[in-house]
């Protein structure tokens, strides 16, 4: 059976002589006649096929000494400057095994797993991001490293210290990236902060706008995040949050936003619609349970005013 590496490989070639042979190379299936349809493919069939058999095997991390686990602020040491960049190129060309090795290599020396998350895996993302605005990278790269990220996200979450949510109280969060969006690695990495604090969650990788609106009809969420890193996207983005609002189980539902953009300019979360943004996936859970405390204030001081 041929292996998936070796597929995505003769796409890539293939690529280079034309759009056409690469679809035919990927799909073993008639031509499409745009980059847009071979993003499609990638999305939908090799990434898949991908996550399947492969996440499975996934190679373990040493445990972390237990001070890379405290939140202490005791025997932090910083993630070294220059190492995101290199750690975004070596996830356009290494093998997972290798980014994995490059972590270990940090956990043993004293770098709690949220630093890790905070100041290596999320930067190397953003530099991905920024090489494929440049054209510096193409999508077939940037998918793969990201997809890469992604697995070494998934290696650390297996690491504590988590809180267990708490029964029916469980505070609740879904994340997904916002539609058009074509990656979901800024949404597994906030949800992962979530979990870690003791949060109910729920990640969808990519959906459009209907799938987005069955998910919060579905549950009794009380955040929704959607994380958005390419600016012609915000355009849909009121109505997005808007039609979520309206569908959503939980009345109150607050909507935040995140991702690159807003990062540069955390003015847009209100001008979409969404009631805030955060600078990071930390930061992002104090936000979200301060936002979650007022509500539930107003809540409670509505219904004895009404009693």
């Amino acid at each position: 059976m041929t292996n998936i590496f070796d597929i995505i490989s003769e796409a890539r070639i293939a690529a280079s002589r034309g759009w056409d042979k690469a679809w035919r190379s990927t799909m073993r299936a008639p031509a499409a006649d745009s980059p847009q349809a071979l993003a499609r493919v990638i999305e939908t069939e090799i990434l898949p096929r991908l996550r399947a058999p492969h996440s499975n095997n996934l190679p373990r991390l040493r445990m972390p000494h237990s001070d890379n686990l405290s939140d202490t602020g005791v025997n932090r040491a910083a993630v070294p400057a220059g190492a995101a960049e290199q750690f975004a190129a070596a996830a356009l060309t290494d093998e997972v095994r290798g980014l994995l090795d490059r972590v270990d290599t940090l956990l043993a020396g004293g770098v709690p797993v949220e630093t890790i998350y905070l100041d290596l895996l999320a930067p190397a993302a953003r530099r991905l991001g920024a090489w494929w605005d440049s054209d510096a990278c193409d999508y077939f790269d940037v998918t793969m490293g990201l997809w890469r990220l992604q697995e070494v996200l998934q290696a650390l979450s297996t690491f504590g210290p988590w809180s267990a949510p708490s029964g029916a109280s469980a505070r609740r969060a879904f994340f997904a990236p916002a539609p058009g969006e074509q990656h979901g690695f800024g949404a597994a990495l906030v949800e992962e902060f979530f979990r870690r604090a003791g949060w109910q969650t729920w990640n969808a990788p990519t959906t459009d706008l209907a799938g987005l609106e069955e998910h919060v009809a579905a549950r009794n969420y009380d955040i929704v995040g959607l994380t958005i890193s390419v600016e012609r996207h915000l355009e849909m983005l009121p109505a997005t949050i808007a039609a979520l609002r309206r569908a959503s189980r939980n009345p109150d539902i607050i909507v935040m936003v995140g991702g690159r953009v807003f990062v540069a300019d955390p003015a847009l979360a209100e001008q979409v619609g969404a009631d805030a943004t955060a600078a990071d996936a930390e930061a992002a859970v104090a936000v979200a349970e301060r936002l979650l405390a007022v509500r539930l204030r107003a809540g409670s001081v509505a219904l004895a005013q009404r009693g």
